[in-house]
């Protein structure tokens, strides 16, 4: 069964919980409620990015997408989950985080710089039309268990913080102030992805997981959950 809640052996890979759960069930055709979660997730999306013209008619879903497919120069991996509607030209690159941490300029800054360059419509006009954006999927846990909004985290064992926009330094005459740098606000959350399932095992299997990305443990193979009788 791809979403059993028994105790079993299975990868804590981010790439294991992405297929299961988007390709198993959430973007799977032949899966009841795929017309409903498609008008949810485009909501979600909307709400999250603050645009109205990323919504998905008949999305495709790769897994660790890599840049040698858009751009001839550039070697790296663009996202682990893209989410495009070619007809529409809408493309949604997600960098996943499940119980790895992430950081703006690890995650976030170096996607969105190779996404610039495979869009760069005055090499690439064909593009011009295609709409675009990068969005940070992680877990609404941490940052209850910080007890505050989570923008970068630190270890899981240890505090978790939240750095601010760097302050402008002061300016003296004849100066002229270095803009600080936005916080990014595109983050999505396994937990309310989860909600818009229907099926009940899958609200269970995903908050079974998710449980573990407060765990004070990193050896999630010490975990019963992972390996019965232990």
């Amino acid at each position: 069964m791809i979403f059993a809640n028994a105790s079993l052996i299975e990868s804590e890979k981010e790439r294991n919980l992405c297929t299961k759960f988007f390709a198993g069930y959430f973007f799977n055709e032949f899966t009841a409620g795929y017309a409903k979660r498609i008008v949810q997730f485009n909501r979600y999306i909307q709400e999250v990015s603050g645009r109205e013209d990323l919504g998905l008619q008949s999305p495709n879903v790769s897994f660790d997408t890599h840049a040698y497919l858009c751009h001839e120069r550039l070697r790296s991996k663009l996202s682990d989950v893209l989410i495009s509607d070619p007809a529409r030209q809408v493309f949604l690159f997600i960098e996943t985080k499940y119980l790895s941490n992430w950081t703006y300029a690890a995650d976030v800054a170096k996607g969105m710089e190779r996404l610039d360059k495979v869009f760069d419509t005055d090499k690439k006009p064909h593009l011009a039309q295609a709409t675009q954006h990068y969005f940070l999927l992680t877990s609404r846990r941490k940052e209850e268990a910080a007890g505050r909004p989570v923008q970068q985290y630190a270890p899981v064992t240890g505090p978790i913080f939240v750095p601010t926009p760097a302050r402008p330094a002061e300016v003296t005459e004849g100066d002229t102030a270095e803009p600080a740098k936005s916080s990014f606000t595109s983050l999505l959350y396994w937990e309310d992805l989860a909600q818009m399932c229907d099926r009940s095992e899958v609200r269970q299997y995903m908050e079974a997981r998710l449980k573990l990305c407060v765990s004070s443990s990193r050896n999630q193979h010490k975990s019963g959950y992972f390996l019965p009788g232990a």
